[in-house]
């Protein structure tokens, strides 16, 4: 048989499904952010530095060689070889090379170079229509088929090769091109650390939006499971409510009659026949009570908060319930420090909290008597006051324990189920809670906790 599936399931699936598909759109979205900022961290740095030593050689030459020079004249070269060759010798220039307008490599610090004609290189082939070209890499990779690379280092080390145009400068014609191929240490040293910091920081926030997202859809589910709870037992009550109010309405003068009816038997009765009236009248009551319990429960109760002194409200419902108490031979300790503060609460409805709990601890005595310890304490670092109703009673099982708080759930045998359940949501209307402690054999504990007003 198939299993049905539940709200709740739906919902938990919605929230791994949502969380799963962020996980992968922020993974993705931070591989590919953190990819294009090493990329465009990386050229905008060689970028810049290709444009620096551009100017510094362009502007050399034109001191040193003056206008209207031109490569063709031997003099010209060799007085520009003069200076690239100091070029050449700075720490991270591997080859320096002059090259004609017809791609011929008229000077290089590679002396075997020299005089050779390198034609199908894109990048001096753009270099001589006036461009600045880049070409990055690795020393024996992919680049190491290029004629102009023979007799380089074996080593595995990034270089830059730079192809600058060499204009004249009157006419701004381009008059050759000089090759710059450099192992800048310092600035590979300076991309690495720009990209590992680039990755780092995507990556470290990635994880920080995905926590922060977890973080709300979190507490957003455990705000919908709240309100879907509220909107049920909202709803619940509403049906309680009509339904509390047709009974009410329909059973209450019959009952009446009933009772009067019993009552008058009991008088009239010889004394062997008025046990069944004494029975019938009994049960009169008890529907009676199940009945107010019913509006009770369903009834919009009056939630506006406001300071109360829980003291006085302890001290008033324990003495209503002495006559039980004497009747039933349970003895009740009362301990209430002075000075408590007050809670943020409404004393109708506290009072009718308590009254519920001391009622229940009186129903779980045992014949013999007991003892019920009403307490109240109060935690200043987090402005709360507990309400704690212990008694000495037969106690709870685990399995109950755990639906004791349902509506309509009771381990009484005249009891509708509906009494602590109505004491859990006064507690947390206020922004309290109810917690429970009980053991077969242990009696249980009840303690009702709420906020201290506010000053």
């Amino acid at each position: 048989m198939p299993r049905k599936e539940t709200a709740s399931d739906d919902q938990f699936d919605l929230m791994r499904r949502f969380l799963l598909l962020s996980l992968v759109a922020i993974c993705i979205v931070s591989i590919a952010s953190a990819a294009l900022m090493s990329r465009f961290l990386t050229n905008r740095l060689l970028q810049r530095d290709a444009e620096v030593t551009r100017d510094f050689v362009q502007n050399v030459m034109e001191t040193e060689l003056a206008k209207g020079y031109s490569l063709d004249h031997p003099e010209m070269v060799e007085r520009l070889a003069a200076f690239l060759k100091h070029v050449a010798a700075m720490p991270d220039v591997a080859r320096a090379n002059v090259y004609a307008t017809d791609s011929t490599l008229l000077w290089s610090s590679e002396n075997r170079l020299q005089g050779r004609k390198y034609g199908g290189n894109p990048e001096l082939a753009e270099a001589l229509k006036g461009q600045l070209e880049i070409e990055s890499g690795e020393v024996g990779g992919r680049h190491r088929h290029k004629a102009e690379h023979y007799y380089l280092s074996g080593s595995r080390a990034r270089f830059v090769e730079l192809y600058i145009p060499l204009r004249d400068a009157g006419t701004r014609a381009v008059v050759g091109v000089v090759e710059l191929y450099r192992i800048p240490v310092a600035l590979t040293r300076a991309i690495h650390a720009g990209t590992a910091l680039t990755w780092l920081t995507s990556i470290g926030s990635g994880l920080f939006l995905y926590a922060v997202l977890f973080w709300i859809v979190r507490r957003a589910d455990r705000v919908i499971r709240s309100q879907q709870e509220r909107l049920i037992e909202s709803e619940t009550m509403e049906a309680l409510g009509e339904m509390a109010a047709a009974v009410a309405h329909g059973i209450r003068n019959p009952l009446a009659s009933i009772r009067s009816s019993a009552e008058l038997w009991q008088d009239a009765a010889r004394a062997e026949d008025a046990e069944p009236a004494t029975d019938i009248i009994l049960e009169v009551h008890r529907i009676e009570r199940w009945i107010r319990e019913l509006l009770t429960y369903s009834a919009p109760p009056d939630y506006r908060k406001e300071a109360t002194a829980p003291g006085p409200i302890i001290e008033r419902s324990v003495e209503g319930f002495a006559r039980e108490l004497k009747r039933r031979r349970v003895s009740i300790e009362l301990s209430v420090p002075p000075g408590l503060p007050d809670i943020q609460a409404n004393a109708a409805l506290l009072t009718q909290a308590l009254n519920n709990l001391i009622c229940n601890a009186i129903e779980a005595m045992p014949a013999a008597g007991g003892t019920i310890v009403v307490a109240c304490s109060s935690k200043p670092e987090t402005r709360q006051i507990a309400i704690e109703v212990r008694d000495t009673g037969s106690g709870i099982g685990p399995e109950q324990l755990s639906r004791i708080c349902q509506p309509f759930y009771t381990t009484k045998a005249d009891g509708l189920g509906v009494g602590l359940t109505l004491v859990r949501r006064i507690a947390r209307r206020f922004g309290g809670d109810l917690h429970i402690e009980s053991a077969p054999g242990a009696g249980t504990a009840v303690t009702l906790v709420f906020l201290g007003a506010a000053r």
